[in-house]
């Protein structure tokens, strides 16, 4: 095989699978392995011949089938792979396969993306400042102790949720089993490390 670079205007010639950005950037997915990415992109991709096909449900939702031995020749993964590739899709909610009775396929729905923002993530001085108002009931209060971004390591730093966004929170600190007060921590970590290059 001899090796062929792109020239001008070549680089269009080619049909792409696309992969969301947030299964790499967003806490509540960084513990997707790669296999579970890539199917993720398949599945995503598979929902334009379901558009096709017309597989909609009554409530509006499209769905498509999609068999593990499809998933294992597209990926080259064995059986064992792509099983847990679709547990992982399952368990970040990206993903929801509805059973239809015996040798029958399998339909599934494919999840849209939980977009968590942690611009989000404030000081709580900064959000009762805009609100003009307290907030000790409104909000959920963090506390974390001397953490690594914290380089003049105050005791204390005051954080919290916003209420609308607590259950997004929630579920993604569930996915990765640790309460919601270690993983608004982590992503703090993360978004300050990113900012700041370190």
């Amino acid at each position: 095989m001899v090796f062929i670079p792109y020239k001008i205007n070549e680089y269009l010639e080619n049909v792409f699978y696309q992969i969301p950005k947030e299964l790499f950037v967003t806490p509540y997915y960084k513990n997707l392995n790669s296999d579970s990415k890539l199917l993720y992109s398949l599945l995503l991709d598979r929902l334009s011949v379901s558009m096709k096909n017309e597989w909609i449900n009554e409530e509006g939702n499209i769905f498509l089938i999609f068999l593990r031995k499809e998933a294992q020749e597209k990926l080259n993964l064995s059986d064992k792979t792509v099983t847990k590739a679709f547990r992982q899709l399952t368990d970040v909610k990206l993903i929801y396969e509805k059973k239809q009775g015996f040798r029958k396929n399998n339909i599934i729905y494919v999840g849209k993306i939980n977009h968590i923002s942690t611009s989000n993530i404030m000081s709580r001085k900064n959000y009762d400042s805009r609100n003009g108002k307290s907030t000790s009931q409104e909000s959920e209060i963090l506390r974390c102790n001397k953490n690594k971004y914290n380089k003049n390591n105050y005791e204390r730093i005051y954080m919290y949720v916003f209420p609308e966004d607590k259950k997004a929170w929630q579920a993604a600190a569930d996915a990765q089993n640790i309460s919601l007060s270690e993983f608004i921590k982590r992503c703090v970590n993360e978004k300050i490390s990113h900012d700041k290059g370190w």
